[in-house]
């Protein structure tokens, strides 16, 4: 990042990105763009009087400093500040400030579930979609544009649910204060995932590179570049538990602690603690079961958290066989403490907001996109076969792609010698890899690999050779495209293997990152093969349709494979673990594993495990208050939960809101399973208009299993909600009821909760 500055404060904020940048960061990205952040933040900072008075550690972190989490990066700033400036430049206070940014972004990005590579914040915005990590690095970048320092906050894991979560902080004097992307409300510190907060383990932030305010919270540890800080306290309840390591009955400083929450059936890494001299490390999370694994060199241990912490005995692992071993584990209780309710005009400005935004943001999409750079491309020589180069490509390719980029791997395809159509071009013309920022990194490739005649192994071993390790300063999450390892001549391990990839299919031999765990495999014979050869073994699973998951241990840990639920598994040597996990409607799970040792040519034949429960034991039971509904023709409906003596799902709806927007998309996928029941299925809304929401109208169409009602939410959902313990203002709200009572309900958002409303529903009906 070699760049003639002009003043000392461009000195002093280069070098600061300089030294806490990651590296990959300061090898894949031109010191130009990193000069554009400086220049503006600096511009923003003699401009903005809310800015200008910041401490220079928080404004370099929080202010100036380009990157929020894992996002790809592009300079944005000067497009956001001057769409927002206007907006929020007289603003008495900064809490406005912050509310008036995100109604902002609320105009221009909506939710949508999409593929795990995290977008730059100016593709989100001129796609107009997210999911919840790129819509809070959005709504972070558009603070920062205008000079109110933000963060990313997140729950790297739910114990109660699956998936996790992400939003945003704004600090606000001394104070950091926390809103819901995209999601506005008319107050700061209120969102849908509040509830949900309280119940989780550990919510957290970070920084790259080095920092001591103690505006950065309660330091939680540090992996390779980045430093964690713990924000639990500020939203569950929590207590400290400490953590010790032995080796040989003595302390074991150093060791690595890795502490782990059971969720879509594997336990997870939320967070990694480094052992001090006495072979402790301490941590405040929340009230709920921990698994915890110790690493020290070639020594290892792992157990269950006790009430207070665990000691583990670190040891050579000597044998990798078990029976099944039954877990349970159990989320915290949480004990939210909801924000006071809004007033009548509050509710009425957020009405009004959310709808123009609603609108606003329709008109934004429709006119939105990508659609002109892949128009443009597909007008170039040859149109079919450049489809058939753009079919290679995700969706999310396709919106944030750059023509010239797509042109110049196209242009040098290598000659297809006979290979089947299908492998040529998924394999040897497509320029995605892994998750890596798509870069034109034929052209470099090709000259380096001119006077290349060894073998693909031969290669392999050659890489290892002249690549060098980029040592602590990276943040695994990121990715090193090709070209730029190339020019750096070094990479961590998983970009070396995309770069093998990438030589391969320059030089016309297809080649993959193997789907279970990311190994390099090459096309032989007519089929796939790893480019290492090991010995394997053959797992066989049987049983009942349950979660399951497979790890493999690994100097490190456990690494959780992707078997995408084949149940026949040709797998290198070595040891296994097996897990099967039934989540509960309170949140608790019931969960089973079983280790085995795989030797070259043995068959290993387990049959998965399905513990029983008592499903009547993990259903409630509250009466509901009696509603006054009406049909969207205005005629009263009295009681609707209590009319025919059929079992209701009821649903009430905020259309357009991000959590009824996941449980929507969960709900469509068990129409068949409703249909087959003689259940009612009530979606709950606030008028008429709310069917105009494209979301809601997509799930209506085509099916009349569900009865649209117009409820009164100025009362009927706050009165249900407090008899159900939900928080009225965290739609949807949804119940399993039947003769007016209801055994089984949710509010906000939780991944799966689709599928146990249509379980409640299959027992009240007898089916379950």
């Amino acid at each position: 990042m070699a760049v003639k500055h002009e003043s000392s404060l461009e000195w002093k904020a280069m070098d600061f990105l300089r030294t806490h940048l990651p590296q990959s960061d300061r090898a894949c990205y031109p010191a130009e763009m990193f000069l554009e952040f400086v220049h503006h933040a600096l511009m923003v900072r003699e401009k903005a009087p809310w800015c200008g008075g910041l401490d220079w550690e928080i404004f370099a972190h929080y202010v100036l400093f380009p990157r929020v989490n894992d996002e790809e990066l592009s300079f944005h700033r000067a497009v956001f500040h001057d769409a927002l400036w206007p907006r929020v430049k007289d603003l008495p206070t900064q809490e406005e400030r912050a509310l008036e940014v995100n109604r902002w972004c609320h105009e221009h990005v909506s939710y949508e579930a999409q593929d795990d590579r995290t977008a730059s914040p100016m593709t989100v915005y001129r796609g107009g979609r997210g999911r919840c990590g790129e819509e809070s690095a959005f709504l972070v970048s558009a603070l920062r544009s205008v000079g109110i320092p933000a963060r990313q906050v997140y729950v790297p894991r739910w114990s109660h649910c699956g998936d996790n979560h992400a939003w945003v902080e704004v600090l606000c004097g001394e104070r950091w204060r926390y809103m819901g992307a995209c999601e506005p409300e008319p107050v700061l510190d209120r969102g849908w995932f509040t509830a949900a907060a309280s119940r989780a383990m550990l919510v957290h932030s970070r920084i790259f590179g080095e920092g001591s305010s103690p505006l950065h919270g309660e330091p939680l540890g540090r992996t390779g570049a980045v430093r964690w800080f713990n924000q639990t306290a500020r939203y569950a309840s929590v207590k400290e538990y400490t953590f010790q390591a032995l080796a040989g009955g003595k302390p074991a400083p150093g060791a690595v602690f890795r502490l782990q929450v059971l969720n879509e059936a594997s336990f997870h890494t939320i967070a990694v603690l480094a052992a001090g001299e006495d072979g402790t490390a301490r941590a405040r999370l929340g009230q709920g079961s921990l698994h915890v694994v110790a690493t020290q060199g070639g020594l290892f241990a792992e157990c269950a958290c006790g009430e207070d912490g665990a000691v583990l005995h670190l040891e050579t692992v000597e044998t990798g066989n078990s029976d099944w071993v039954d877990i349970d584990f159990y989320p915290p209780a949480g004990d939210p403490v909801p924000p006071p309710p809004l007033s009548g005009s509050q509710k009425a400005e957020r009405k009004a907001v959310l709808q123009r935004g609603n609108a606003l943001r329709s008109q934004w999409i429709e006119g939105g996109g990508n659609q002109a750079e892949v128009q443009a491309f597909l007008q170039g020589e040859y149109p079919e076969e450049r489809g058939k180069f753009l079919r290679t490509l995700t969706e999310k390719d396709l919106r944030d792609g750059a023509r010239e980029v797509w042109e110049d791997h196209f242009r040098r395809l290598p000659p297809g010698k006979g290979l089947p159509e299908e492998i040529y071009w998924r394999y040897v013309a497509c320029p995605r890899i892994a998750w890596e920022p798509l870069a034109a990194w034929r052209r470099p490739l090709q000259g380096w690999l001119a006077v290349w005649y060894g073998s693909p192994e031969e290669l392999w071993t050659r890489l290892g050779e002249i690549f060098t390790d980029p040592g602590e300063d990276v943040y695994d999450n990121l990715h090193w495209p090709p070209d730029r390892v190339l020019e750096a001549r070094k990479c961590d391990g998983k970009g070396r293997k995309a770069f093998f990839v990438a030589c391969l299919r320059t030089l016309g031999i297809p080649a993959r990152l193997r789907f279970l765990d990311g190994e390099p495999e090459v096309w032989r014979d007519g089929g796939f093969a790893p480019v290492r050869a090991f010995e394997t073994g053959t797992l066989r699973l049987s049983g009942p349709e349950v979660d399951w998951t497979l790890s493999r241990r690994t100097a490190r840990g456990w690494k959780l494979l992707r078997p995408e639920g084949v149940r026949e598994l040709v797998l290198p040597t070595g040891d296994y673990r097996v897990m099967v996990a039934e989540r509960l409607p309170n949140g608790s799970q019931i969960a089973s594993m079983r280790d085995l040792r795989l030797k070259a040519g043995q068959t290993w034949e387990i049959e998965l495990r399905a513990r029983a429960y008592d499903w009547k034991d993990a259903l409630d039971s509250r009466a509901m208050p009696a509603l006054s509904a009406a049909g969207l023709d205005g005629q009263p409906v009295p009681d609707p939960l209590r009319q025919d003596g059929r079992p209701v799902l009821a649903l009430w709806l905020e259309e357009g809101g991000e959590p009824t927007e996941h449980l929507l998309g969960e709900l469509a996928g068990y129409r068949e399973r409703l249909d087959a029941l003689p259940v009612r299925v009530l979606f709950l809304v606030r008028g008429r208009e709310s069917l105009a929401q494209r979301t809601l109208a997509r799930v209506l169409d085509g099916w009349d299993k569900p009865e649209v009602l117009v409820d009164d939410w100025a009362y009927d959902l706050e009165a249900a909600a407090r008899c159900l313990g939900h928080d009225p203002e965290c739609a949807p709200l949804a119940a399993a009821c039947s003769g007016g009572r209801a055994v089984y309900s949710t509010g906000g958002y939780q991944v799966g909760s689709a599928e146990l409303l249509v379980r409640a529903a299959e027992f009240l009906c007898g089916r379950a």
